[in-house]
């Protein structure tokens, strides 16, 4: 069965004062139908640009280069026209501030019909009949909630319509960034329970970008640990976890509650001031001279000359 989605060598760099940033460099996953794919790493490496760069969603003068081919066509050569029908309908996106994902003097009914609409899924008619239905399967009192604006919703219950208004479209591609960020224990249970809708038909992929390593072992089949903008490790999210061979995802496991909270030595480099050689050298109890000169390739899933 063909992937919904393919990148290959993506690498996004941001302006600034002294030139590029580069935020991802040679970045390349797939990802297949009933899969998820979780991308986990620290806060600033790179894995929410990633989904920001899949849709198009930067900031004017960042410099994309690569290749993501969405169901065999490249995202990254198509008009904006183009990309405004992909972007919703088959490409889908939970992000992480659902309040904030919601249009706060719009009633929530409208912002569930109007695009189901605009995409010629339904009469405005069945729209709203659709939106109840769903937002009743969510646990949510649907004729209230229509009647609604955002701001009048909680946290979990903005998370459940932001849910709500992807899963209406049936979108090929279902991409969460940071999903849980900000929720407490019982609204990420919720949430972690609609996602996993998202997968159980076998046809729709879901790309999960998070921060949370216990989300992703719960979620995902596969996982890519990032940091300073480049893979460090992937594979099955079973093995990587249970057998971590990279020393940054070691760390990551190793600086979790339940495995003693032993942090990472030092900090994570700025990206306008990333180190020669294997970016996390600095930070590395088993760096050695050539690990500060020569940046190692990915090869069987891990970016370490010692693996």
């Amino acid at each position: 069965m063909k992937n919904i989605l393919e990148i290959s060598d993506l690498s996004v760099s941001f302006p600034g004062p002294n030139g590029k940033i580069p935020a991802v460099r040679n970045l390349s996953l797939s990802l297949g139908p009933g899969e998820c794919l979780a991308i986990v790493g620290e806060s600033g490496c790179g894995k929410s640009v990633v989904a920001h760069a899949v849709l198009r969603l930067l900031p004017p003068g960042t410099e994309v280069l690569g290749r993501v081919s969405y169901q065999g066509q490249d995202l990254l050569h198509l008009s904006e026209s183009e990309m405004d029908q992909i972007r919703g309908q088959e490409i889908g996106m939970v992000f992480q501030s659902p309040e904030r994902a919601l249009n706060p003097v719009m009633k929530i009914g409208k912002q569930l019909i109007s695009p189901q609409v605009m995409h010629g899924l339904c009469s405005e008619k069945d729209a709203e009949l659709r939106a109840k239905g769903v937002l009743r399967s969510l646990g949510l009192d649907a004729d209230r909630i229509m009647s609604s604006y955002p701001w009048m919703c909680s946290g979990g219950m903005c998370q459940r319509i932001v849910f709500a208004a992807v899963s209406l479209l049936h979108p090929n591609l279902v991409i969460a960034d940071e999903p849980t960020k900000g929720l407490d224990a019982a609204n990420v249970t919720d949430l972690e329970a609609m996602l996993s809708t998202v997968t159980a038909g076998k046809s729709t992929g879901l790309l999960l970008i998070t921060h949370d390593m216990d989300v992703a072992s719960r979620l995902s089949n596969r996982i890519a640990v990032m940091y300073c903008g480049m893979i460090v490790e992937e594979g099955e999210t079973r093995s990587v976890l249970s057998s971590p061979k990279h020393p940054y995802t070691r760390g990551l496991l190793g600086s979790l509650p339940k495995n003693g909270f032993v942090p990472i030595p030092g900090i994570s480099p700025p990206l306008s001031d990333l180190p020669n050689g294997c970016v996390f050298h600095p930070r590395c109890a088993f760096a050695e001279e050539t690990c500060r000169t020569d940046i190692p390739d990915l090869k069987d899933g891990v970016r370490c000359r010692r693996c």
